[in-house]
C-alpha cells in the first residue's frame, strides 16, 4: 500500500488535463508544432512543465498546476510566419476549449488591453485603427456564436490573422509616437547601440562600425583567453579595447562568464558539478579580466545564461549561488563599476523542463534581494534559435516583456540576434545552437533579419528604461554563438540590417565624432 501511494504521488504533478479541440483539418504548417504547446501561468505568464498528447482531434495538456493559466503555442500567422500565440486566461474545466477561438480571444484581448493602457498615457490611435478594432471585435462575436465548430474555426482563423496585423500596427504606432515624445523631451537619445566584437575591426569594417554604432561591446571567450590554466592570451581583447578607445567609443565588456556550450576552457569544464571548484576558477578569471581593463572599461556584463543553461551539471539553485559569488567578487575589486546580469530566454521557454524552477524575472530579483549589486539587466532576445534562443514573438508581445522586466526597477539592456540564412555555420558549431526552421516558410533571409532587427531596435530605443541595445555579434567571420546572425557575412560583406541600424543612429542618436 505504501508503494502504491508513493507511485501516485510521483505521477500526480501531471494529472491535471486541459483539452482543446483542434481545427479539422489542422493547417499543415501548424501540425508539426503542436507538441511545442505548453501551459503558462503567473503574473509573468511563464510556462510550467507540460506533457502534450494529441488524441482524436484534441490537444491535451497535462500540467502540474491545478489553477487557471494560459495556453501558449507556436502557430503559423500570415504574413508573419510562425509566432508564439497565447490564449486569454483559462479556468480549469472538464469540457474542451475550441483551440482557434481561444487563440483569437487571447490576441484580441491583448490588443484591447494594450490599446487602453497606451491611450491612457497619451497614445493617439487613428480612426482607421479604431474602426478596424471594432470590426474585429464584432467578427470575434460571430465566431463565439457560430453554430458549429468548423464555422467557429473558420471565423476564428480570420480574427487571429487580422488581430496580429492590428497588433503590429498598434506597436509601430506606439514606437513612432514614443520616439517623437522622447526627442521632444531629450533631443537625441542617450541609448548606447553597439554590436559585440570578438576581434578588433580594421580598415573599412572599422569605419562601418563607427558610422553605425555609438558604443562598443567586446566579448571574448574564456576558452580563447585561458586555454590552459593560469596561461592567458589577451592579444585579441587588447586589440579590441585599443580600437574602441581610439574611436572614442564607450566600452562594455562581456559576458565574461557564459554557460553556453563551448565557452568554457576544456580544463575548467572537467570540474562540472563541483560548485566550489568552479566558483574558484571563475572568480580568478573574472578578477584577472576586471583588473586588466577596469581603468578603461566601467560597464561589465558579468555572466550570461545562468538562469537557463546547464552545461556544467549544476542545479538552478547552484547557478544562482554561483552568479552571486561572481558579482560579489567584482564588487570587492571596484565598487564603482557598472555590473550587468544577462538573462537568457526571458520569456521562460526553458521552464517547460521539470528541473528548472527559477523564472527569468525571479533570477535577477533573487540576486538583488540577496545583496548582489546589479546596475542593470540584459535580456537576450535570440530569435528562433535553440537551445539558448526563444521562439518568435511579435512586437506587441515584446513590448509586454519590456513592461514586465521594468517591474524590477533596474535599467534594461537588450541583446538581439536573428539568423540571415540557414546554411551551416562552422564558426558557431562549438556552441551547440541551431536555427529553428519552422519560424519561416522559406527559411531565414538577410531581408527577414533586417526587418526583425530594425523593428526590435526601434522598440528598444523608444522604451525609456532601455539604456543599451547590442547586436549579438558583428561578423560571421569571427567566432560567435548564434548561427548566421552577424551584421557582416563570412566574407566581410555587410548585410542589409547594417544600413537600417545606421539609419536609426542618424535619426535618433548623436552623430559620430568628426575628429
Amino acid at each position: 500500500m505504501t508503494r502504491l501511494c508513493d507511485s501516485l504521488r510521483l505521477v500526480r504533478p501531471l494529472m491535471w488535463p486541459i483539452t482543446f479541440l483542434l481545427p479539422n483539418p489542422v493547417p499543415a504548417a501548424a501540425a508539426a508544432l503542436l507538441r511545442d504547446a505548453c501551459f503558462a501561468g503567473g503574473y509573468d505568464q511563464t510556462p510550467v512543465p507540460t506533457t502534450v498528447r494529441i488524441e482524436d482531434g484534441r490537444l491535451i495538456l497535462l500540467r502540474n498546476v491545478n489553477e487557471s493559466g494560459y495556453l501558449s503555442i507556436p502557430w503559423s500567422i500570415e504574413p508573419f510566419g510562425t509566432l508564439v500565440v497565447s490564449s486569454a486566461a483559462l479556468r480549469d474545466r472538464p469540457e474542451p476549449y475550441q483551440l482557434l477561438v481561444e487563440l483569437a480571444r487571447g490576441k484580441l484581448n491583448q490588443i484591447r488591453c494594450m490599446t487602453a493602457e497606451w491611450q491612457a498615457i497619451g497614445l493617439t490611435t487613428t480612426p482607421d485603427f479604431d474602426r478596424a478594432l471594432s470590426e474585429i471585435t464584432r467578427l470575434f462575436v460571430r465566431c463565439v456564436l457560430a453554430p458549429t465548430g468548423s464555422e467557429a474555426d473558420a471565423v476564428a482563423a480570420r480574427v487571429l490573422e487580422q488581430s496580429h496585423m492590428l497588433a503590429d500596427q498598434l506597436a509601430r504606432n506606439y514606437i513612432e509616437q514614443a520616439l517623437a515624445t522622447r526627442h521632444e523631451e531629450e533631443g537625441k537619445l542617450p541609448t548606447r547601440v553597439s554590436a559585440r566584437l570578438t576581434h578588433a575591426p580594421t580598415g573599412e569594417a572599422l569605419a562601418e562600425y563607427t558610422r553605425t554604432f555609438n558604443a562598443a561591446t567586446i566579448s571574448f571567450r574564456w576558452r580563447d583567453v585561458e586555454p590552459n590554466e593560469a596561461q592567458y592570451d589577451w592579444t585579441e581583447p587588447d586589440a579590441a579595447v585599443a580600437a574602441a578607445k581610439a574611436a572614442g567609443l564607450p566600452i562594455t565588456i562581456g559576458p565574461v562568464i557564459d554557460l553556453a556550450p563551448g565557452m568554457l576552457p576544456t580544463w575548467a569544464a572537467g570540474w562540472e558539478s563541483d560548485l566550489p571548484a568552479l566558483a574558484a576558477f571563475m572568480c580568478d578569471y573574472l578578477e584577472t579580466a576586471i583588473t586588466r581593463y577596469k581603468d578603461d572599461v566601467k560597464r561589465w556584463v558579468v555572466c550570461a545564461g545562468f538562469n537557463q543553461a546547464d552545461s556544467l551539471g549544476l542545479v538552478d539553485d547552484d547557478r544562482l549561488r554561483l552568479a552571486f559569488r561572481l558579482f560579489e567578487a567584482v564588487t570587492q575589486i571596484d565598487p564603482n563599476l557598472e555590473l550587468v546580469l544577462s538573462v537568457a530566454q526571458p520569456w521562460g521557454d526553458y521552464l517547460v523542463s521539470e528541473d528548472q524552477t527559477i523564472s527569468p524575472i525571479t533570477f535577477p530579483d533573487d540576486l538583488v534581494r540577496a545583496g548582489a549589486r546589479l546596475s542593470g539587466v540584459e535580456l537576450e532576445l535570440h530569435c528562433a534559435t535553440r537551445p539558448r534562443g526563444s521562439l518568435p514573438r511579435d512586437l506587441l508581445d515584446s513590448a509586454r516583456l519590456l513592461d514586465l522586466f521594468g517591474l524590477l526597477g533596474l535599467p534594461l539592456e537588450l541583446v538581439l540576434s536573428h539568423p540571415s540564412a540557414s546554411d551551416p555555420d562552422p564558426l558557431a558549431t562549438a556552441h551547440g545552437q541551431s536555427i529553428w526552421s519552422p519560424a519561416w516558410s522559406a527559411g531565414p533571409s538577410p531581408e527577414s533579419q533586417a526587418e526583425w532587427g530594425s523593428s526590435m531596435a526601434s522598440l528598444a530605443l523608444c522604451w525609456l528604461p532601455v539604456r543599451a541595445v547590442t547586436w549579438a555579434h558583428w561578423s560571421d567571420a569571427t567566432p560567435h554563438m548564434v548561427p548566421q546572425s552577424g551584421l557582416l557575412d563570412a566574407h566581410g560583406q555587410p548585410k542589409p540590417l547594417l544600413a537600417k541600424l545606421r539609419n536609426l543612429r542618424s535619426e535618433h542618436l548623436p552623430p559620430e565624432r568628426s575628429d
